[in-house]
């Protein structure tokens, strides 16, 4: 099984997106960063045409033959982020999604398409927001956060620091300080960061199997009591990699 098969079978993921699709796509569509197909294939339905757009030569064939029975649909292997558009889009859809944005290039394929865009341009999902939140764990290393592992106790709220609408261009930096209170004694050695994506007004998705799990980040060591403040510290580059992640903690005092 491949990493588009489990995209695939990621019921949550592909319903919410359907709900969307059919109830937002129109005229000339997108779908930028097309994978295995299955979201330009539910805006064939509702499409004048769909441009699907994919780049990675080891899945271009089996997409090609998963859209070849849909006469409204154009397979295109290309960088999306490079890409110039042969018509104005009414409608963008791009799964090219990560926590935080941070892994995958969603940003700059987003930034690219408004140079394509209509005054009334549709685009799915809307827009995204990402939290924050204090804990304690075993781990000391970047991972995210699937299946109930790695295991941890949550010190804080989960608080929102940063939300994105792609019907803008974007800045890809972030670089954010964020205060925190404790609500739970113990030791700091850890940030869990979560992205919440909005298909539409009406479609909020958490993150599942295969869309955006948390990451779960260290921090240095810190023991804390109820009602301390936290500052957080963070940056990184949305499209740039976990590597461009950083953050430090320290004690309001």
């Amino acid at each position: 099984m491949t990493y588009y098969d489990d995209l695939t079978k990621d019921k949550k993921r592909v319903n919410s997106f359907k709900r969307a699709i059919y109830e937002k796509t129109s005229g000339i569509t997108y779908d930028l960063g097309t994978g295995s197909g299955i979201l330009a294939q539910l805006a064939a339905n509702h499409a004048k045409k769909v441009y699907a757009l994919e780049q990675n030569p080891f899945i271009i064939k089996s997409t090609k033959k998963n859209l070849s029975k849909y006469d409204n649909i154009e397979l295109i292997k290309t960088d999306a982020s490079r890409y110039e558009f042969p018509e104005k889009a009414d409608t963008i859809i791009c799964e090219m999604l990560d926590t935080a944005l941070i892994d995958e290039e969603q940003v700059p394929v987003i930034n690219n398409a408004h140079k394509y865009i209509k005054e009334d341009t549709v685009f799915i999902p809307k827009s995204v927001y990402s939290t924050v939140e204090i804990i304690s764990t075993n781990i000391n290393h970047i991972t995210y956060y699937e299946d109930n592992i790695p295991e941890y106790i949550s010190l804080s709220d989960e608080i929102k620091y940063h939300s994105i609408s792609f019907q803008d261009v974007i800045c890809e930096k972030v670089n954010v300080e964020i205060s925190i209170n404790i609500m739970k004694a113990g030791k700091i050695n850890a940030l869990k960061i979560t992205t919440y994506t909005i298909l539409t007004d009406n479609i909020i998705l958490e993150p599942t199997p295969m869309l955006n799990p948390p990451i779960i980040v260290p921090v240095d060591c810190m023991d804390v009591d109820v009602d301390d403040e936290i500052i957080i510290n963070m940056e990184y580059i949305m499209g740039g990699g976990l590597n461009t992640l950083k953050t430090n903690i320290r004690r309001n005092k």
